[in-house]
């Protein structure tokens, strides 16, 4: 026993008897102690921690497994002893001594979860695969370079520390310290090592034996262990498969393990997340029935790919209880494993140790090959295992790396053979050792890991498929051949790093694997080859895919092998000779010895290979000549050349180029349409063979190697030998026009044939962008790609990579693209930031760029034409400069003027000038002249002193011919490039006189000839035909006038009387019409408004706004209607929706929100429309359809006009004024007084509150005299009446009615109670959304912080117009049942407002209770009376606005919090509040002083603090608490407070000791604080009288912030001053006490704001704060790290694979996953749409956070919008695809905000579902 400091030795703990430590310790003293003696205790141990249970829940038939593992329990019984006999009897104490000891490991490590951020530095790592995690980026100094974020796919490991992986700043600030620890340590001691060693052994001795247990294997390792004599239990063991889907599964499990759905569904959630699940537990027969079952379950799967297991049944096992006890266990101590050895490199040093010795069980190659018998779980952990204990340390990782190497090629066999994903195999390993450029270089040289990967690949996947000596795929290819090409990415991992230093070893190991490369490519060459097809069409689409697929993944190889080559000349020399052996055997195209036929061009001979392309086989792909061409580049690097590098028999230049050029004339074959019999598979292929992800291999390449022909063949045979192979000999002829029309039929592919063959030699001598070719740099080629982009459009960032090649580092193209041009920020939220080229090198514009489309061409000479058009310049694109060759490709230079080349330009350049021809096209002409512009401009340069452009132009007599071209009108289009190629002409023509120093004295005939008179461009002879066109049209409006005046003059004569007398008549007429036309106006004024100068739309001198008739028209049958009271019924579309987006501030857990999109229809057009659409969406196929059944709410259907979402029609009414006109009441007029009125609402609260007599059910109600004698005020009756302005009862259209039924009904489902239950409270439903839809409207237009004033959309104000109107106006025709319904909520109103019951004021919802009031109480008045009341804006409703005007300054004052706390401190106050306040009179300052301090929370706990303080006992005036049923009572039954109360608060109040302090600043404070929280109800009030009375808003309310205290208590006819309210003579004041005096205030605990009851206040607050979506990090890094840690509440062991957050309360959630399924109305959805069932009524606003998306969930529906993450270029990333550092952009988030705010989310879902091709998703699973 190892002996410890006196001090650390503390009271070990107590242990069972069975535990073993002792016999451990004794044992290990004596040496022999054995592996055995610990893997017999896991055994029996393990047992008794797994436990299984059946519960029968519902249905006894099929109880639940429920499964569980106690590994808290395991872990303090058999881990922990473990731990104690290692490191001692505390072996906490030493871990955390180790940990003082500053043992901190140089290299990171930490093993990735499934969706753990990454980061990436773009600067420093030496490849993608070098990531960071989260700790080491925040401490290291990459957090400042350029990083890409992205999220793991589970596996890999941390880089931190690895100096291989990073250029520099290899380590973070904590990796940095363990840098300077030594490796030794004075803890862990010999003996702590030799027990490290025998607990090592036993523990990969254990987990070797057991995870590997299946249903027939030996169970000799559980002899002698069974249960005491009972009979043993087994387990059936469901695995996981990557080929039968979960609906499968679970299918098998209901049907055959009688699982319920339930149970099912987590089973399948278990196995694919652990890969397997017990699904029974019982005797071994029971067992053993339900695994033959289950494999005898035949399951068809409906995967493409075609997997070794895919027709095969679902694997099961039959194992022992005890066994998966064992299995469970190894698990966990695996798991526990891979911690330990993290905490030291001594740790690390014995396991790697043990594990290398090769006849051991558990030596690595036991682990790597027996991987494949492991399911999901045992595999990872095994994989983290190696990673913790084999990559921390460089020795280790190049022992595991070797042993890899060495069984490689087997433990590919069984991935290939196995169906799990790639991840999830010892494979995936691969990426870990194969990116260290040490490691790589040492296994290329020493294990031949690249012949291997190789040779294992052309074996696995490509041998089957070889027929004729190449490669030809069948029509299905399995998925052995895909799973194989994870060999290629491996490759590329080993070929990443070119070595600095060659050795011997090295070159044969890579001259070795390159051999097996040309191998493959040679099988390559020619694969998937086409024939043209001419009889008919061919029978199906042969395969094309499975070929491009193994080209995109051995592309990158093919790059960095040529990489390789560029460094070290033997090798390049030794791999050329290998290449032009392998092209000589090879015989696609070119047999070894090749016929070959004369033809002849302008004199010359060529001997050319015989080829037919439009008969015989071709194909797109030509590795072996593309790997030619591009080793061929490195050649003259190292002085080498076509001639010397290969001594003996080579294949000849002609026959080298001659596959390229077939497959080039096949592609422009294609073009001119000769292919078209081939179908679509062709195009696809050349489609493909132009994209950025192919074209590097193939187009550029294909271009290298004409470019080598060019360099190599004599300029005018290799003209003729493209000329031949294009089939265009005979055009090149001069006579073939004469023989034209024989061959017509021949020739109809001609014209497009040489466009073709022209544009090839534009590509040729123009696209040497190349390194090799031309002097360029790879960043040349970078900013001439980049260039060529950008003459298309402006491209946004992202636009940009796309449109580049992967293989390019990200930092230097942003160098370069900022070296080419301008990036320009998004000026709207929803743009993009764009990249536009430098004006300067817009001269580099190239219109047959090779990497161009025929779109991409067509569009970017129309913007270059249009922008040079714009400058003022020739309408032309010349061809650009060109860089100078490179020594060896000096000779493409020499086709510009060879005579072949002058031959066909002057051919064309005369057919373009005879007018018969019929072998000429404008586009030859075009592609002529940039043949020409390039042999100017290469002349011009001076880089080649062969090369005498002009003077062989000369003898062709070419600048005539151009000349008399500029003015022919057949060419017109191009006339300006012609006058541009003239121009260039001269200049050389004076720079060669220049040069000749004036000794040519004599020009030749050809120049004399030429005119001076230069030819109009185009732009001037538009400009000239626009002048004469004006001039024209000048003359004939000229022309036309003056035959209007002579016909004028001609009628003036012949009715000359006629005009005698009208000439006198309007003189004498104009003042009096000018009178009789002001007077009209003023009338009309007179009759819209009574003119008044009041701006009021309430109370005395109000405004009379007279309305204008709306009239509008009918979207769907587009007649011309009139809103009337008698016309016919019209309806705007409405969509009703449950909405918790306001606090719900009722007993209801929501409300209900109305929206419309204000669109007009006839009532019988809508229903005809709306039945048309039923029937039409009952009749389509259920394509797309969720499995929801049909709910009552489903009624959903579309504006027919703007496609808004609606699911009910709302009718419309005419103006309320039109029904009840209201009376004008000026300052003097005997009012009824609004005390008198409120005791008449007392009254009537008294009879509403009395039941029914019997005998007199009808009259529920007495008449409204009655109520007025009862209340002592008949005598007032008429002057009641006017106030009320009653009217005689309407009888409102039926169809109105019917309709506004029709919407309530609506209202109704969406309301939180029971739809039968509600259909007594209809009204009240009609008018809780009226109220809440104000509301929320008022909320938004404070949001977004528009005036009143401001043009309100039509889709709010039709809304609130017909929502108002119809809720005002449905309550005249209330029928006996309405009142009897209405009776309860009335007097339940009533007797809260006015008789202290129920709530207090700080509780109400005064905007609430006042449209609840205008709507209801009149209305019941009068209902005995045969009468009706419609609200507009009559006194009766003005007094309801003061009276809730007043309860809401009462809830002002009475939570009234002071900014201080001590009268000596002066509070911040406006000067303006503080000089009214001054202006008050004394008395009403006293009341007002006198109320605050009764009533204010804040004032009244002060004081008693005060008292506190000086020792006072006198209690605070409330009674002793009492509990709630007594408290309810008493607030029900009393309406006062007691005489005792009033004496003991009259005492409080007098007493000075105890007043606060309210000073003048005080009260002005208290001032300012009314008027803010006045502002939502006025602002309530504003808009829901305005829609009432159509008075419009004054000019006071059209600006921002104009919607102050004053302006709006002017707009509804409110007193502003305080001394209105708080004079004690007044009424007022009375009113004011009324509220105040409610004993839940009067009685409360001031210090705790409890009622005495104990209840707290439900406070409502007078204005609310906008509600807001949750506030997000600036940084998107931060957020994503913040769920990096959540774990699945269903699984602790798991993370969580889709982290979502709920933007509007906060919470993270699982989603879209199996485990997190709760049941919701009896159905299974997902978490998502079960959180947002309650917290946003059924929507939500989701941010999914590792994809960085945002989702608009409803029930059963859902859309993805944009996030409102942007990276510096102003794009969204969603999926982090890019990878670039993400901001938060508020205005993209403050939009999301507003939709939400604005209820706009379900109208948002419908129309981005509608407007896009979305796939069906299943959005009720998310």
């Amino acid at each position: 026993m190892e002996r410890f400091v006196l001090e650390d030795v503390v009271a070990p703990p107590t242990h069972t008897a069975d535990t073993p430590l002792k016999d451990w310790r004794l044992k290990y003293q004596a040496g022999t102690i054995q592996k055995n003696d610990f893997t017999d205790f896991f055994q029996k141990q393990s047992r008794k921690y797994f436990h299984y249970q059946y519960e029968a829940e519902q249905d006894a038939t099929r109880p639940s497994l429920k499964c569980t593992y106690n590994e808290a329990g395991a872990k303090e019984h058999i881990i922990n002893v473990l731990m104690e006999f290692v490191l001692g009897d505390n072996p906490k104490i030493v871990l955390d001594k180790l940990q003082q000891e500053g043992n901190t490991a140089t290299v990171c490590g930490k093993v990735f979860k499934n969706g753990e951020p990454t980061y990436s530095c773009r600067e420093c790592g030496m490849d993608p695969t070098c990531v960071l995690c989260v700790n080491c980026f925040k401490q290291s100094a990459h957090r400042y370079h350029k990083y890409k974020m992205s999220t793991s796919g589970g596996g890999g490991c941390c880089d931190c520390g690895d100096e291989e992986a990073w250029k520099k700043d290899h380590y973070c600030e904590e990796h940095l310290r363990g840098k300077e620890n030594p490796a030794s340590s004075t803890i862990i001691t010999d003996a702590i090592k030799e027990r490290c060693e025998v607990a090592f052994t036993a523990i990969l001795t254990f987990c070797v034996s057991f995870l590997e247990i299946e249903s027939n294997a030996s169970l000799e390792c559980l002899d002698g262990d069974s249960d005491d004599g009972q009979e043993e239990c087994f387990c059936t063991v469901l695995y996981n498969d990557e080929s039968h889907t979960f609906d499968q599964v679970i299918q098998t499990l209901t049907k055959i393990a009688k699982c319920r759905q339930k149970d099912a569904m987590e089973i399948v959630a278990a196995i694919d997340r652990e890969g397997r699940a017990v699904v029974k537990c019982d005797t071994f027969s029971e067992c053993c029935q339900l695994q033959e079952a289950i494999e005898k379950q035949a399951v068809t799967t409906l995967s493409a790919l075609h997997t070794p297991r895919a027709n095969q049944s679902l694997r099961v096992s039959v194992l022992n209880i005890r066994a998966v006890a064992c299995q469970q266990f190894a698990l966990q101590l695996l798991s526990w494993f891979q911690e330990f050895l993290i905490k030291h490199c001594i740790f690390r040093q014995i396991f790697a140790r043990l594990i290398m010795d090769r006849k051991a069980p558990y030596c690595i190659r036991h682990i790597l090959e027996y991987d494949v018998k492991l399911w999901k779980t045992a595999r990872s952990c095994w994989h983290r295992l190696l990673i913790s204990g084999m990559l921390m340390e460089y020795d280790n990782k190049m022992a595991l790396a070797q042993e890899f190497s060495k069984h490689y090629a087997s433990v590919v066999q069984d991935f290939i053979r196995d169906d799990h994903e790639h991840s999830f195999s010892i494979v995936s390993l691969s990426v870990q050792l194969f990116t260290v450029p040490s490691i790589a270089h040492y296994l290329i040289a020493n294990e031949g890991i690249f012949h291997k990967l190789l040779h294992t690949f052309y074996h696995a996947a490509v041998e089957t498929y070889i027929k004729n000596k190449t490669l030809q795929f069948a029509k299905n290819v399995n998925v052995s051949f895909k799973r194989a090409a994870y060999i290629l990415y491996d490759l590329r991992y080993i070929l990443s790093f070119k070595p600095d230093v060659w050795t011997d070893e090295l070159r044969e190991g890579f001259l070795e694997g390159c051999k097996a490369l040309l191998k493959l490519l040679n099988v390559m060459q020619g694969m998937e080859s086409t024939t043209r097809q001419t009889g008919q069409h061919m029978d199906y689409e042969p395969e094309w895919e499975c070929a491009f697929n193994l080209h995109i993944k051995l592309a990158t190889t093919i790059t960095l092998v040529l990489e390789w080559c560029a460094t070290d000349a033997v090798v390049l020399n030794k791999l050329y000779q290998m290449v032009m052996r392998y092209l000589s055997t090879n015989v696609f195209i070119v047999d070894r010895v090749p016929k070959r036929e004369e033809r002849q061009v302008a004199g010359h001979v060529a001997e050319c290979i015989v080829y037919d392309v439009a008969s015989r086989p071709v194909s797109i792909h030509l590795p072996l000549s593309r790997f030619f061409a591009g080793i061929y580049l490195h050649l003259g690097s190292f002085g080498l050349t076509f001639d010397n590098a290969v001594t003996g028999h080579k294949r000849s230049p002609e026959e080298i180029i001659e596959p390229i050029l077939c497959t080039q004339t096949m592609i422009a074959q294609v073009h001119a349409g000769m292919w078209r019999r081939n179908g679509y598979s062709l195009l696809h292929q050349l489609y493909f063979y132009r994209i950025v992800r192919c074209r590097g291999e193939m187009l550029d390449r294909d271009i290298i190697g004409l470019q080598i022909g060019a360099a190599l063949i004599e300029s005018n045979q290799y003209l003729i030998h493209i000329l031949n192979k294009y089939n265009l000999i005979k055009w090149a002829q001069p006579d073939y026009e004469k023989d034209l029309t024989a061959q017509a039929v021949d020739e109809e592919y001609l014209l497009s044939m040489i466009e073709e063959f022209l544009e090839l030699l534009i590509v040729i001598i123009g696209e040497r962008y190349v390194p090799g070719v031309a002097d360029v740099t790879e960043d040349d080629r970078i900013k001439k790609d980049i260039i060529q982009l950008l003459c298309i459009k402006a491209f946004s960032h992202s636009e940009l990579n796309r449109a580049l090649p992967e293989n390019i580092n990200d930092t230097p193209l942003e160098d370069v693209i900022d070296q080419v041009a301008v990036f320009k920020k998004p000026q709207k939220s929803d743009a993009k930031g764009v990249y536009q080229l430098k004006e300067e090198l817009y001269d580099d514009y190239n219109m047959y760029f090779y990497h161009y489309t025929k779109e991409e061409k067509s569009k970017s000479e129309e913007t270059q034409r249009l922008r040079r058009k714009n400058k003022g310049e020739l309408v032309c694109c010349p061809p650009p400069k060109l860089p100078k060759l490179t020594e060896g490709f000096v000779s493409i230079a020499n086709l510009l003027q060879c005579d072949v080349m002058m031959t066909i330009l002057t051919t064309v350049l005369d057919r373009a000038i005879d007018v018969s021809s019929n072998s000429f096209a404008e586009n030859h002409l075009q592609e002529v002249l940039y043949l020409i512009g390039y042999g100017l401009q290469e002349e011009q340069s001076g880089y080649y002193p062969f090369l005498s452009f002009h003077e062989q132009a000369r003898k062709y007599n070419m600048l005539s011919k151009l000349d008399e071209l500029s003015r022919s009108a057949r060419v017109e289009a191009h006339r300006d490039f012609i006058l541009w190629t003239i121009k260039k002409f001269k200049e050389l023509q004076v720079q060669d006189e220049e040069a000749a120093g004036g000794s040519e004295g004599t020009m030749p005939a050809e120049d004399e000839s030429v005119e001076d008179t230069r030819p109009l461009t185009a732009a001037e002879q538009e400009k000239q035909e626009k002048e004469e066109r004006a001039r024209l049209a000048a003359q004939r409006r000229a022309k036309i006038m003056a035959q209007m005046q002579n016909a004028q003059n001609n009628f003036m004569k012949s009715n000359a009387e006629m005009f005698a007398s009208a000439n006198v008549q309007p003189s004498s007429r104009d003042p009096s019409t000018a009178m009789e036309w002001q007077e009209d106006v003023s009338m009309l004024h007179e009759e819209g408004a009574v003119a008044y100068n009041s701006v009021a739309c309430l109370g005395v001198e109000r405004r009379l706004q007279q309305p204008e008739e709306q009239s509008f028209k009918c979207i769907l049958c587009f007649e011309d209607c009139t809103v009337s009271k008698d016309g016919p019924t019209l309806v705007y579309s409405a969509f009703v929706q449950k909405s918790k987006v306001l606090k719900p501030e009722t007993k209801y857990e929501y409300s209900v929100h109305t929206s419309s999109c204000g669109h007009v229809m006839h009532v019988d057009c809508w229903q005809e429309y709306y039945n048309n659409e039923e029937s039409k969406e009952q009749r389509r196929p259920h394509r797309g359809r969720q499995p929801f059944q049909q709910t009552p709410q489903s009624t959903e259907f579309q504006c027919p006009y703007c496609r808004c979402l609606s699911n009910s029609v709302l009718p419309i009414c005419a103006p309320l004024s039109k029904y009840s006109m209201p009376l004008v009441f000026h300052k003097g007029d005997e009012l009824f007084p609004i005390d008198m009125w409120i005791e008449v609402l007392k009254t009537l609260g008294d009879e509403l509150s009395m039941p029914a007599l019997e005998g007199n059910i009808d009259r529920v109600l007495p008449p409204a005299h009655s109520i007025l004698s009862r209340a002592n005020l008949y005598a007032n009756i008429a002057q009641f009446e006017r106030i009320a302005q009653p009217i005689d009862k309407v009888e409102l259209p039926t169809s109105w009615t019917n309709y506004l039924q029709h919407y309530i009904k609506s209202v109704r489902q969406h309301s939180p109670i029971d739809f039968e239950t509600s259909e007594k409270e209809g009204l009240l439903w009609l008018w809780n959304t009226c109220i809440y839809t104000v509301q929320a409207l008022e909320v938004y237009l404070r949001a977004v912080g528009k005036p009143f004033k401001s043009e309100m959309s039509i889709r709010h104000k039709s809304c609130l117009s017909g929502l108002i109107r119809a809720s005002c106006l449905y309550g005249i025709n209330l029928t006996c049942t309405d009142v009897k319904n209405l009776k309860e909520p009335a007097a339940e109103l009533l007797d809260t407002i006015f008789k202290q019951k129920g709530n207090s004021v700080v509780e109400w919802n005064c905007f609430n209770m006042m449209v609840q009031m205008i709507c209801m109480v009149p209305n019941l008045i009068f209902s005995s009376s045969q009468k009706a009341v419609v609200a507009n804006g009559s006194i009766m409703d003005f007094y309801a606005v003061q009276l809730f005007f007043l309860a809401n300054m009462v809830k002002a004052i009475v939570l009234f919090e002071p900014s201080t706390s001590h009268s000596g401190m002066e509070m911040d106050v406006d000067e303006e509040y503080d000089q009214e306040v001054k202006q008050l009179p004394q008395k009403v300052r006293d009341n007002i002083a006198k109320f605050y301090r009764k009533y204010n929370f804040a004032t009244r706990r002060q004081s008693c603090t005060s008292a506190q303080q000086l020792g006072r006992s006198r209690p605070q005036p409330q009674t002793p608490p009492k509990t709630e049923e007594t408290a309810t009572q008493e607030t029900q039954s009393t309406a006062e407070p007691t005489a005792d109360a009033e004496a003991l608060m009259g005492e409080y109040i007098a007493d000075d000791e105890f007043k606060a302090p309210c000073d003048l600043s005080t009260i002005a404070a208290l001032y300012d604080h009314i008027k803010m929280e006045m502002r939502e109800f006025l602002r309530c009030c504003c808009l829901f009288f305005h829609f009432i009375t159509e008075v419009e808003f004054p000019d006071e309310l059209s600006y921002t912030a104009s919607d102050t205290y004053e302006n709006m208590c002017k707009y509804l006819g409110l007193q502003t001053g305080l001394e209105t309210y708080f004079d004690s003579e007044g009424c007022y004041a009375s009113i004011l006490e009324i509220f105040a005096s409610h004993p839940d205030i009067v009685y409360c605990d001031v210090a705790t704001k409890k009622k005495r009851c104990g209840r707290e206040f439900a406070v409502v607050p007078c204005t609310r704060a906008v509600p807001r979506l949750v506030d997000l990090p600036e940084d998107f890094s931060d957020l994503i790290n913040s769920v990096s840690d959540f774990i699945c509440p269903n699984s602790e062991r798991e993370e969580m694979k889709t982290p979502t957050m709920c933007l509007v309360c906060g919470k993270t959630i699982c989603a879209q996953s199996f485990c997190c399924q709760p049941e919701l109305d009896g159905r299974t959805v997902g978490a998502c749409t079960y959180h947002a069932h309650f917290c946003g009524a059924e929507i939500c606003v989701f941010l999914r956070v590792r994809d960085c998306q945002i989702v608009y969930l409803g029930r059963n529906k859902g859309c993805f919008v944009y996030p409102p993450y942007l990276d510096e270029y102003g794009e969204t990333d969603q999926g982090l695809r890019r990878g670039n550092p993400l901001r938060l952009c508020p205005t993209r988030y403050s939009k999301i905000h507003l939709s939400w705010l604005g209820h706009g989310l379900y109208e948002e879902i419908a129309r981005l579902n509608d407007n896009t091709s979305v796939v069906a998703t299943q959005w009720h699973h998310m």
